[in-house]
């Protein structure tokens, strides 16, 4: 995502940030969570004297990425409070099988939570909707082979329901890389226009150029 996402944001006058989180290989869920809101609240507490607006912060991240991006919104805390959330190509309902995500055998949404299936439903964005949370930029590949579209669906309809503030944005017949032809590397003109997309909704959002995490 950097090669997009840092250049758009700088463009657009953002403070853009790249944070790492632990994979399911090192730690079960919430640890992968935990890691984004410790990456919040540090970059509030701003120890580097960064010119960070801490009323002003928005999140980005794209599948597995996109999940935890969707989490944060959701579940912000006073120090780990997010403003405005872009999920691209993520999952919302990790009960829900379709494309790569199966739940009916050890595969990567089951390895999330150490096996333990009862907890995926606690793990899923949609199981946290709630009104007066951030907006929401959801963007997805209709042709998804593995986070299927209806995710990006499920979510957008959650939201509305709760009276959040959601925006759906489909790429008709596109993959999980927002490609025709799914083994296609992520470097195409599509992934600068949604980098645009993004800084525009930050921009609309967050009322001012701030941080991107």
């Amino acid at each position: 995502m950097l090669p997009f996402v840092g250049p758009a944001m700088a463009r657009a006058g953002f403070l853009a940030v790249g944070i790492s989180v632990r994979h399911s290989g090192q730690a079960v869920f919430p640890a992968q969570l935990e890691d984004v809101q410790a990456a919040v609240s540090w970059l509030r507490r701003n120890p580097l004297g960064l010119p960070v607006d801490v009323d002003h912060i928005g999140v980005w991240g794209q599948s597995a990425g996109g999940h935890l991006a969707a989490m944060a919104g959701l579940l912000g805390s006073v120090e780990a409070d997010v403003q405005a959330v872009v999920t691209i190509s993520g999952p919302s309902d990790l009960t829900r099988g379709g494309g790569e995500m199966r739940i009916d055998r050890p595969s990567p949404v089951t390895a999330l939570v150490g096996g333990d299936t009862s907890q995926l439903w606690a793990a899923s964005p949609v199981a946290h909707v709630r009104a007066g949370g951030p907006a929401y930029l959801i963007i997805h590949g209709t042709s998804d082979e593995t986070v299927p579209y209806e995710q990006a669906e499920l979510l957008h309809r959650a939201l509305l329901a709760a009276g959040a503030d959601s925006r759906l944005i489909p790429i008709p017949g596109a993959h999980h890389n927002l490609l025709e032809d799914p083994e296609a590397p992520y470097d195409a003109q599509i992934w600068h226009d949604v980098a645009a997309e993004a800084a525009r909704f930050f921009r609309r959002h967050l009322g001012r150029p701030t941080l991107h995490a």
